[in-house]
């Protein structure tokens, strides 16, 4: 039974007898946080090849503090965790914190709003036209910007009479955008995190990003250029951060995030591609006779969005806006919110153009602090002759209601997994080979039902039973 610690790529020394618990936990299960495993070192002797590997931090010589190591975790030359430990104490052993996955995966970018994230600028032509593009690292053609008209007839507050405001952020007729009226560009969503994680030298992949539809998701906001031909791209983003965004697109559209700090890599894919399969694992025989059963008290979901307080139609409360509820069950049960920070606009009937009542943010008439909160619109293109961005494009919706809402569209499988849902708290005899290949979006089969692994606790070296938590799905 063999157990290391590799620190930077080497084994170290152990103590002997030495043990160390591992916890695994599914990254899938919750939308208010990024739960990842917890990733635990023992305290490690001082001995000359561990002092070495570390860069003998204990010396009082060395100016070197807060030392950040790549550390894997190795039981029978299985990969069981891997992750990034920060030395907190050199005494009489080396003692280390495990920083989480998200932690520190975006470096300094971590905790800065993406409306402070220097993003670039672009210089823009004296002739706007619909979309900006802008050439990628690959020479490749991106879609950083569109100007839809949108309908604001309160953008200019009570001023907008005295400069016969029309209505309308960025007005088109006959062809072409008006001279006088704002000039709001809306950065393109992928576009956006794109460049980020150019910026942070991280990875990102998955189905969220080659969905055709949701490509063409912009950022509303409400900063005009004030004359200026220099877009800069920060000026019109939210103040959220990359991890919280990351979060809120994955209660939006029910996301799977796996996050692999060692790699530096994030992938985004839909629940629900996976929780319609099979198991792909039978653990009948792995499975301790005793068991704890527990039931789910809340299986009906409650899908909600913040509405931004300066809107003055979405604060109404207008049916297009509401919250989705499960419908009733069969059974008693109370239900699980998840309230998501972003949302959309309305569309007026008569023209079809996204419409809101909410104070512009312009140097004009003094306007620079007033805020906006986090909305998307689908880009939808030039539409009988107008620049259009709205709540809806493709059968998809960004209201949670509705045949082509947001719930409809992207929560079945989880409302459909939840109205049958009860925990199982069982001892299972896994082995290294079990843990390392542990494939958290894969159901295994125990004695007629099938169930998603929600967490693991076992102790290495593998002596007696992991203590596992499933849920029936």
């Amino acid at each position: 039974m063999s157990l290391q610690i590799r620190i930077n790529g080497e084994e170290m020394d152990l103590a002997p007898n030495m043990s160390t618990e591992l916890e695994l936990l599914n990254p899938y299960l919750t939308f208010e946080d990024v739960l990842t495993s917890k990733a635990t070192i023992p305290a490690l002797p001082i001995t000359g090849k561990n002092r070495i590997i570390l860069g003998f931090p204990e010396q009082l010589q060395n100016d070197a503090v807060g030392l950040r190591y790549e550390c894997e975790k190795y039981y029978n030359g299985q990969l069981l965790q891997q992750g990034v430990a920060i030395l907190t104490e050199a005494s009489d052993s080396y003692t280390f914190q495990v920083v989480q996955a998200l932690g520190e995966l975006f470096g300094d970018l971590h905790t800065t709003p993406l409306s402070e994230v220097d993003f670039g600028s672009i210089s823009l032509p004296a002739t706007l036209l619909p979309v900006v593009q802008q050439f990628g690292p690959g020479m490749e053609v991106r879609n950083v910007a569109a100007f839809p008209t949108i309908l604001n007839p309160d953008y200019y507050g009570s001023n907008g009479a005295s400069i016969s405001y029309s209505g309308k952020v960025n007005e088109y007729t006959a062809g072409a955008y008006t001279a006088a009226e704002p000039k709001v560009p809306m950065p393109f969503l992928m576009e956006v995190i794109k460049r980020f994680f150019e910026l942070t030298g991280v990875s990102i992949s998955g189905s969220f990003l080659a969905h055709t539809e949701l490509q063409k998701l912009l950022f509303y906001n409400t900063r005009a250029l004030d004359g200026s031909y220099t877009l800069i791209l920060s000026q019109h983003l939210p103040a959220l951060t990359m991890p919280v965004l990351l979060l809120e697109l994955r209660k939006l559209f029910g996301l799977a995030m796996l996050i692999d700090p060692a790699e530096k890599s994030i992938k985004l894919d839909f629940l629900g591609d996976f929780l319609g399969n099979t198991a792909t694992k039978d653990w009948s025989e792995k499975a301790v006779k005793t068991y704890k059963k527990r039931p789910e008290l809340n299986r009906r979901l409650l899908l909600s969005s913040v509405v931004d307080g300066g809107d003055g139609l979405a604060k109404d409360n207008p049916p297009e806006l509401a919250d989705y509820l499960t419908p009733v069950l069969d059974e008693e049960t109370g239900t699980t919110p998840i309230s998501c920070q972003l949302s959309t606009l309305l569309t007026d009937a008569t023209t079809g153009l996204a419409i809101t009542k909410q104070a512009g943010r312009t140097a004009q008439f003094s306007q620079l602090t007033s805020n906006f909160s986090p909305r998307l619109l689908f880009w939808n293109g030039l539409t009988a002759g107008l620049p259009v961005a709205t709540a809806k494009s493709g059968g998809y919706s960004l209201y949670w209601t509705g045949a082509d809402g947001l719930a409809a569209r992207f929560w079945p499988a989880v409302e459909a997994m939840r109205k049958r849902m009860y925990y199982l708290e069982r001892q299972m005899d896994l082995n290294e080979v079990d843990l390392a290949t542990l494939d958290w979006s894969q159901k295994v089969h125990i004695n007629g039902v099938d169930y998603l692994v929600a967490r693991i606790q076992v102790a290495l070296p593998i002596k007696q039973a992991a203590q596992v938590l499933l849920l029936r799905a």
